[in-house]
């Protein structure tokens, strides 16, 4: 159980495979390219440069984060649909699908205004870096006689911890695993042929929804091909990391950032079952996934990063945890979250766990010094129809079905600190649905959560922990501060309240000293996954600890925790503890 990436993770990645699939991109957006992203580099853009005005004003990766609204196509870029996209501060769009050009791309970012860089737009640009969308439907043998796949030979890889249950450390690991020399590049993997009785041995594992092959983002050498690779080139190849952000190789596209997808391909292996067809066994390479964002921060400390699901990634009971990307990523995305892509459900059946099981630890790191912005995204429609009760035209105010259902979605995802759009199952539909329906007035201190839950499945409400939960003496003069997350439309911050004498009946607290915490991972809490039951040790820990040092020895000091928004709504609970440093 726990964050339910692998079912939900159909939805984006499968707009993919359409593209890589027989639909011609006529088909799916109208679009006049060909499949593997035809044209040439388009001639220099004339119009007034979004770049200069923009970057000099305000930093694209500040820009991102303050973003309110936003907006993500996967298809074609026509006239109308840019100038929606225009009047967004935050826009993702996919290159290969939509076989985009730089002059559609800074045509978006100059905003509504083109000599005004105030409401320019960051636009990041969707790229694959768990599946190798090059190998789309090709044989082991196809595969062998191209040498973009074959490399040195050594691979495919395996786990190098050995065959072995799922959830065992995932750091000090050899970053490209242990090889099969089985003439394959050294970054596919071939984990599933130690787990699954019967699969193929020395093949590169499969996507078998996708019909692409898995890698190991680990590998140095699959990072340098994701860098170089180029669309106008070859079948089924997506930009690279150059033609995406630069302005000077391939189509150079100038983007502002990018959509990293296919993550998942390092989810815990118990997450898929060797009957799956998506079955991935490698979550060895998870700290690989971490380690290309580092490089990628590194080569482009610029850029906005955002990192679609991963979830696992952010849970204290899963090893993941203590290799996460936070610190290095911008944005991180909830797909899904209450409605999904399924034709034959309403509210999403696994709404239930998001709220009350990945949301809390999610929004714990998200709004950490160094977090992340959390966007999420809906679905009004499924891949195979309507979903019951909802109309996709009430996105464009041309229907009254589902209208109550869309603005409970908006409501759900905002309430825990997401910033939400709705799309159809394609992800093309372009509309401003959320953002002229979304109420962004915040009066509202935040609300105390948990992220222990006792009712963990079936998933259920639990009962908050709030304020303060534990107030321990350290070294001499100072008191470590541990307590849980609250959640809230905006950003949210904690304050601390402590004197050396009882001040909980001062209505302001007036004599009292106030702190804004900087507050750390609390102590234990990024081990509990190797405890024998995390979910029932997680009740004795707590996300977040603080040290107040400068403190008199022998005296005993009271302290309170509020939590406060980004709006300055502070809360008003009075729990308090007391300890003696």
């Amino acid at each position: 159980m726990g964050f339910k990436d692998i079912p939900a993770k159909t939805a984006l990645a499968c707009t993919l495979l359409l593209a890589l699939s027989g639909c011609s991109k006529e088909t799916l957006n109208g679009s006049g390219g060909t499949q593997s992203g035809g044209g040439t580099p388009p001639p220099a853009f004339t119009g007034p440069d979004p770049n200069a005005g923009f970057l000099s004003s305000k930093k694209l990766r500040e820009r991102a984060a303050n973003a309110d609204s936003y907006a993500i196509t996967y298809g074609a870029l026509t006239p109308s649909i840019i100038a929606t996209l225009k009047t967004y501060p935050l826009v993702i769009v996919h290159p290969y699908n939509g076989d985009i050009t730089r002059d559609q791309i800074m045509q978006i970012k100059q905003g509504v205004k083109a000599d005004d860089p105030s409401d320019n737009v960051v636009v990041l640009c969707y790229i694959s870096i768990g599946e190798d969308s090059r190998t789309f439907k090709l044989s082991d043998a196809q595969m062998r006689s191209d040498a973009r796949f074959t490399g040195d030979g050594s691979g495919p890889v395996i786990d190098p911890r050995g065959p072995g249950p799922s959830g065992r450390p995932l750091t000090g690991l050899d970053p490209r695993g242990t090889p099969t020399n089985g003439g394959f590049a050294s970054y596919y993997v071939n984990d599933n042929a130690v787990r699954c009785n019967g699969a193929p041995n020395k093949s590169p594992d499969q996507n078998g929804n996708f019909l692409t092959r898995f890698v190991n983002a680990g590998d140095p050498l699959w990072y340098a091909t994701v860098k170089d690779m180029l669309m106008d080139i070859s079948s089924h190849t997506p930009p690279g990391l150059r033609e995406l952000f630069t302005e000077t190789y391939g189509r150079g596209l100038g983007c502002d950032g990018v959509f990293l997808d296919t993550v998942d391909t390092a989810a815990p292996n118990k997450y898929t079952t060797c009957s799956d067809s998506n079955h991935s066994s490698s979550e060895w390479t998870a700290k690989g996934f971490s380690d290309f964002i580092g490089r990628m921060r590194s080569d482009y400390p610029d850029k906005v990063i955002l990192q679609n699901r991963g979830l696992f990634f952010f849970d204290p009971r899963e090893p993941h945890y203590q290799v996460s990307a936070r610190g290095k990523i911008d944005i991180g995305f909830f797909e899904s979250y209450h409605l999904d892509n399924d034709s034959l459900s309403t509210i999403s059946p696994y709404f239930p766990d998001n709220k009350y099981n990945s949301a809390p630890k999610l929004m714990a790191e998200a709004n950490r010094p160094d977090g992340f912005k959390v966007l999420s995204l809906g679905y009004a429609d499924g891949f195979n129809g309507p979903k019951p009760g909802m109309d996709l035209l009430t996105l464009l105010n041309n229907s009254g079905n589902g209208l109550q259902i869309f603005k409970d979605d908006i409501q759900e995802a905002h309430s825990v600190g997401f910033r939400h759009y709705i799309t159809n199952a394609q992800v093309d539909f372009v509309n401003s649905f959320v953002k002229n329906n979304a109420d962004m007035t915040d009066t509202s201190p935040p609300v105390w959560s948990s992220v222990y839950n006792a009712n963990y499945d079936p998933p259920e409400a639990m009962a908050p922990r709030v304020g303060i939960q534990q107030a321990a003496s350290n070294n001499a003069g100072s008191v470590a501060v541990s307590w849980d997350v609250a959640l809230d439309m905006n950003r949210v911050n904690y304050v601390l309240y402590y004197a050396p004498f009882d001040f909980s009946a001062d209505p302001d607290f007036a004599n009292a000293t106030r702190v804004v915490l900087s507050p750390a991972v609390g102590a234990g809490y990024s081990d509990i996954w190797s405890q024998a039951n995390p979910n029932t040790a997680l009740q004795s820990f707590y996300p977040y600890q603080s040290t107040i040092s400068g403190l008199t020895q022998g005296v005993t000091y009271y302290f309170i925790i509020r939590a406060v928004d980004s709006k300055g709504n502070e809360d008003s609970n009075r729990v308090v503890l007391t300890a003696q440093p």
